[in-house]
């Protein structure tokens, strides 16, 4: 008999292999976080929203649903691939393998009763959510060992699921309690009971374990199967044991709690690789490539997303599909880099933050925190810090970013369960497109921005200013850059199904618009941070990732008046993969990490970057102003007064979108405007119409600092989209050559 409290060696749960695809060979481990279908009463339905799926060791698993604390599902088998993230499939979800060889089913709703003993689904039908009387908090792992913690009605359990000679068996460890708890065992009909047995016509047995037959009694009721836990003064432990097609034997009961202090690793091989330094010093910035594993034992794919620093030598880093490894080495000579995976299973984590210490991951279910409690360098505590955010099954909710503020508080965004093709919405829950704020201790939340189809990532400014990317799509005519300071919170930035009940609410007009060629799948944004002098930019500047252009725009406020408006010009730097999240380091460079996962013009599957300015002249403007009669771009070098001068030296153009319900935008004329092409594309998608003005460049003026050129564009007026082009060089004879692309609502002076 296998003991908590005994050394466990098991090795590392996997997926059978049937035509050796990577997601087939990829070993998740024993605790897998997803979405998961299955067959339930004879059809295919969704099965758990937020689910764990568990390896029980002997190609045994069982469905666990934190939203209702309930056993979904125990059977024998694995999975049937689907899923965005695995598969690359638009709308199928991976469908757990129970249509056969399942040991018992439950149905929808709770898993355990509330005080007044009653198991009615309380939550609204449509949208479902968790159950108010039982709160999740997360589970232990101890080897390959998972240990669920949650409250009923206020009191602690602990649960352990694993298959053993006796059958399928649920450990049990209850706090004291006052009143009955009584928990849903099975949904099984023709039930019924023989003092601690229950059998059914099927074939499913159930016992409970002789230790606690004075404890918990087993009753059916309407073709379901209770067990009641009689009140108690103490922790008490009782098993559940089940068998299809012959007898449950009763089984001894486990001290769970020697679970909650950690155990033997699953990831024990420290993998190396030399980084790749740049040894140019003559472009403005180099990028330098923190080498990732090109195999791993556990045949993990790395699509490296949201990460943090540890301290200056270490960071955490998650990938798509479910890790979180941590990499070492950073503060030396990259010579020798050590990658260790940490944690693994978690729901399409796509935003990591580290709090003194600590590592957050945000996934689609859930905020978790993850803890290390015997300091082996793995995650043995998956604690639940938030998990108040409602989820569909739609393959397109993903959840984007982790960010805090100044006083400690957690943002993410939640994109809309945008249809497959890309067209439309499937039913919008509560949260669905909205940028959320968590409190410090994970206790309240609060809608901070509504109307977000795919934000991609967001940013938390040095003032608190909130800010995020968008997709084009539905209500979104392009790519964009939403921005708002704390005190306008909660804005709606355009789409109208995910409003949230902000009815009424004015759209919130973005930045600036960013054409396709430019961005057309934002990533997050990040600033410069206070004090840093050597990235080349200033402290506070914004800086704009592209996941789908795999680039990274400095961003120009050119607000007037209080009017919000700018633009971006991109760094001339080149990335391995997508921009998809950066944090500064300590050092003043700029780590950027990003994969291939959906449209982009990634160059490989996956890069983990540094970006270094090597002290060479920023070849890019630092300043924009909108002025009565054009721009004015100030250069951080002193320019060639006859190229600077030339008008020649200069081209732009302006158009507009249309912002309505079709999928995205085409472009527009502003100068003769096309009433009836525009009425058009509220009706009919009209990518296709390509009307941008060309504008006469009438006067260019080098003013006395010899940096700023203020360029006087012809019929200049308010326009969705500004592209300034410049072919300029400086007194040392260096080329300039760049673009702006922006947005102009009011003219300066």
């Amino acid at each position: 008999m296998r003991h908590f409290l005994a050394p466990i060696v098991l090795a590392a749960a996997t997926l059978p292999v049937s035509a050796q695809k990577w997601f087939e060979e990829m070993q998740i481990g024993p605790a897998w976080s997803n979405t998961f279908a299955g067959t339930l009463d004879g059809a295919q339905k969704v099965a758990a929203v937020k689910g764990v799926l568990v390896d029980l060791g002997d190609g045994s698993r069982a469905l666990f649903d934190t939203e209702t604390l309930r056993v979904v599902t125990a059977y024998k088998g694995g999975v049937h691939w689907g899923g965005t993230p695995w598969t690359g499939a638009h709308g199928p979800l991976v469908r757990v393998a129970n249509e056969k060889d399942f040991i018992f089913n439950t149905a929808a709703g709770p898993g355990w009763a509330d005080e007044s003993g009653s198991f009615e689904d309380k939550r609204p039908k449509e949208f479902g959510g968790n159950i108010s009387h039982a709160q999740y908090k997360g589970f232990y792992r101890k080897g390959s060992q998972i240990v669920f913690e949650y409250l009923v009605n206020g009191t602690r359990v602990l649960e352990h699921l694993w298959s053993g000679p006796g059958g399928f068996v649920r450990y049990f460890e209850i706090a004291a309690h006052d009143k009955p708890l009584t928990l849903l065992a099975a949904d099984e009909k023709g039930v019924a009971v023989e003092g601690f047995f229950a059998k059914s016509a099927n074939g499913l047995s159930v016992a409970i374990g002789a230790e606690e037959r004075g404890v918990a009694t087993l009753k059916a009721e309407n073709d379901r199967l209770l067990a009641t836990l009689a009140p108690a003064k103490g922790a008490t432990t009782i098993t559940l044991t089940y068998a299809r097609g012959a007898d449950a034997k009763s089984t001894a009961p486990l001290p769970l709690a020697g679970a909650t202090k950690g155990g033997e690793g699953l990831w024990k091989d420290v993998l190396t690789t030399k980084g790749e330094v740049s040894t140019d010093e003559k472009s403005p910035w180099v990028t330098d490539t923190v080498t990732i594993p090109a195999d791993n034992p556990w045949k993990s794919n790395l699509r490296l997303a949201g990460f943090d620093f540890i301290d200056e030598d270490s960071a955490a880093i998650a990938s798509w599909n479910g890790d979180v490894w941590i990499v070492k080495g950073l503060k030396g000579d990259w010579s020798k880099l050590t990658w260790k995976r940490h944690a693994a299973g978690l729901f399409e984590p796509l935003g990591l933050k580290v709090v003194d210490g600590t590592i957050f991951v945000h996934g689609r279910d859930q905020i978790t925190k993850l803890r290390d409690l015997n300091q082996d360098g793995e995650a043995d505590h998956f604690e639940c810090f938030f998990n108040g955010a409602s989820v569909s099954p739609n393959f397109h909710e993903f959840a984007f970013d982790l960010q805090t503020d100044s006083d400690g508080s957690f943002y993410f965004s939640k994109g809309s369960p945008v249809r497959g093709g890309g067209r439309g919405f499937d039913p919008i829950y509560p949260h669905h497109g909205t940028v959320l704020k968590v409190s410090k201790d994970g206790s309240k939340v609060e809608v901070v921005a509504t109307g977000l189809r795919a934000p991609g990532g967001l940013g938390i400014g040095p003032n608190g200013e909130i800010t995020t990317g968008e997709n084009e799509g539905t209500n979104q005519p392009c790519c964009k850059i939403n921005f708002i300071t704390k005190d306008q919170a909660p804005a709606f930035f355009g789409t109208e199904a995910s409003r949230q009940g902000l009815t009424g609410a004015p759209y919130t007009e973005p930045l600036c618009y960013l054409p396709m060629d430019v961005d057309n799948s934002s990533g997050s944004q990040v600033w410069v941070p206070k004090g840093n002098t050597k990235f080349g930019l200033k402290p506070g500047e914004m800086l704009h990732l592209s996941y789908g252009q795999s680039s990274i725009y400095r961003v120009l406020d050119a607000s007037v008046d209080g009017t919000l408006q700018g633009g971006v010009v991109k760094l001339p730097v080149k990335l391995g993969s997508s921009a998809m999240r950066a944090r500064f380091h300590a050092d003043g460079s700029l780590y950027v990490a990003g994969f291939r996962g959906w449209q982009t013009n990634a160059a490989s599957e996956a890069a983990f970057q540094r970006i270094r300015h090597t002290g060479a002249t920023v070849p890019i403007p630092d300043q924009l102003e909108i002025t009565a009669t054009g721009v004015r771009l100030r250069f951080e070098t002193e320019l060639d007064e006859e190229l600077a001068t030339d008008p020649e030296s200069y081209s732009a153009q302006r158009w507009d979108y249309v912002r309505g319900p079709q999928y995205g935008s085409g472009e527009f004329s502003v100068d003769n405007i096309d009433a009836e092409a525009r009425k058009q594309a509220i009706d009919k998608e009209s990518q296709s119409h390509r009307k941008r003005d060309n504008i006469t460049i009438r006067a260019a003026r080098l003013l006395k600092d010899g940096k700023t050129v203020e360029i006087d564009l012809e019929g200049h007026k308010p326009s969705m989209s500004l592209k300034v082009s410049w072919d300029l060089e400086d007194t040392e004879g260096e080329i300039l050559k760049g673009d702006l692309h922006g947005t102009v609502r009011k003219m300066g002076k």
